[in-house]
């Protein structure tokens, strides 16, 4: 049955990977990946809240300009190899283990960021490895767990900043033990913090004054129930459910295994709690905040469930349905349903011919354009202008034919930016809060050519970002 299960996963990470072009973040990425490297570390310090591993573990691919789906290739193996790894961790716990793996396989957030070429499947893989080694600490310590969390520990650190939450969790794993085991868990989680320190703690510093996450709201305990649940469903009227059914299943868990129930503590709530608090006064509760943990509410899920079901057989069919509608609509969603800018991407790349100028606004979206029409199009030969009298707006002009005397403009918001008083030469297209609208040239101010290769080195992340919606 895990077996199967697996393979059903792998079937929905794989399907119709390539069929969007790659989002913001994914191009953010791309492009960050084809900077210089003397350059990246800079430019990452100065305008991106995450260390440089992901980025550069992508570099190669960006450099050679990867398809979509070449290009989201490794986040997808690092899913199934999270996913493989869980169903052999819960391959000896009976229906909780398979209910757990389910829900893994086919939970909305896992599918997402499974199928998005960012950092978080590396944070859901190392999270995983993390409980994994975790129990088996507990159970039988042994040196080389040390040195396996502490490597573990390092490599999250150098991916995405929330390990420093998971490191704190695995810290109070050890609890008050003085024995030598527990003396060389600590020392592996701290060496292995202190390396990241040294190697990004000041620009960890640097990238935490810049206002990158400013988006991010403040906890509230809505928005915690909202967060934790989301782990789990997109679906927000569940979440208090979802909140309250993960609280029972620790609870069950603890009473039918304590250890396992410990690492539940460490490795879910500890984190959880710290991320919480921390929201109070910096923009840190998020669910992506949390990947490193995503597995444990659906192990929590799995108990609550299945406790239900050692009562009452039909109730737990039933509590195994109502699970299975909270996960299913949105996972199919998450794979078929584009997002407004991919789906404008779309139709600019069915529009789009060569003489024509494309351009975003806001410009710090610019990299979707830069990616799609200046690396990723046929002749790769698209280079930026500027919109004259037209506030934070990107553009490049794609040759290789006449000028068409067509701009066409892809907002991320319902506002004008002024183009009211411009002649169109097309109907606007719509999808959601997100348009294109087709201007003629002749009527707008002059345009500028620019000898800046890519529009990064436009790039300014202290304007005011619009965050683009993780499900449609």
């Amino acid at each position: 049955m895990l077996g199967a299960i697996v393979v059903a996963g792998t079937v929905l990470r794989f399907w119709r990977l390539g069929s969007q072009p790659l989002n913001f973040d994914e191009s953010f990425t791309a492009m960050v990946g084809r900077l210089p490297l003397g350059t990246l570390f800079g430019f990452l310090r100065a305008h991106d809240s995450h260390p440089p591993l992901d980025y550069l573990l992508q570099l190669p691919l960006a450099r050679a300009g990867a398809s979509p789906f070449v290009f989201r290739l490794p986040s997808v193996l690092c899913s199934v190899a999270a996913l493989g790894l869980f169903a052999w961790w819960m391959r000896d716990r009976g229906r909780v283990g398979i209910l757990a793996t389910a829900a893994m396989a086919v939970g909305t957030f896992q599918l997402y960021y499974a199928r998005e070429a960012r950092m978080y499947a590396v944070m859901e893989l190392l999270g995983v490895a993390t409980a994994v080694v975790a129990e088996s600490w507990l159970r039988a310590p042994r040196r080389r767990h040390a040195a396996v969390i502490g490597a573990i520990v390092f490599l999250g650190l150098l991916t995405h900043v929330s390990m420093i939450l998971a490191a704190v969790g695995l810290l109070a794993l050890a609890g008050s033990r003085r024995d030598r085991d527990a003396w060389h868990w600590r020392a592996a989680i701290l060496v292995a913090t202190a390396g990241w320190a040294v190697l990004w703690g000041p620009s960890f510093l640097t990238q935490s004054k810049g206002g990158h996450s400013s988006w991010i709201p403040h906890t509230t305990p809505l928005r915690l129930i909202d967060t934790v649940g989301g782990l789990v469903t997109e679906q927000k009227g569940l979440s208090a459910l979802v909140f309250a059914a993960i609280i029972a299943g620790i609870v069950v868990c603890r009473r039918r295994d304590a250890t396992l129930a410990t690492v539940l503590m460490c490795c879910f709530v500890v984190p959880v709690g710290l991320a919480a608090l921390l929201g109070l006064r910096a923009p840190v509760l998020l669910d992506r905040t949390l990947t490193v943990a995503a597995w444990a509410p659906l192990l929590a899920l799995a108990y609550a469930v299945d406790a239900i079901a050692r009562r009452v057989r039909a109730a737990g069919i039933i509590a195994v349905a109502v699970a299975m509608l909270a996960l299913l609509p949105t996972a199919a969603q998450t794979i078929n349903a584009p997002s407004g800018p991919t789906a404008a991407l779309r139709e600019l790349e069915r529009v789009g011919r060569p003489g024509d100028i494309v351009a975003v606004q806001p410009a710090s979206k610019g990299v979707e354009l830069d990616w799609t029409f200046g690396v990723r199009s046929d002749d790769g030969t698209a280079h930026t202008v500027q919109l004259a009298g037209f506030r934070q707006t990107a553009a490049l002009a794609l040759t290789g034919g006449r000028p068409t005397g067509r701009v066409w403009i892809m907002q991320y918001t319902s506002k004008s930016f002024g183009l009211h008083h411009l002649r169109r030469c097309a109907r606007p297209w719509h999808h959601g809060p997100t348009r294109l609208v087709c201007i003629e040239r002749a009527s707008m101010p002059r345009l500028t050519e620019s000898s800046a290769p890519s529009i990064l080195t436009l790039y300014d992340a202290s304007k005011p970002d619009i965050p683009e919606p993780r499900h449609r």
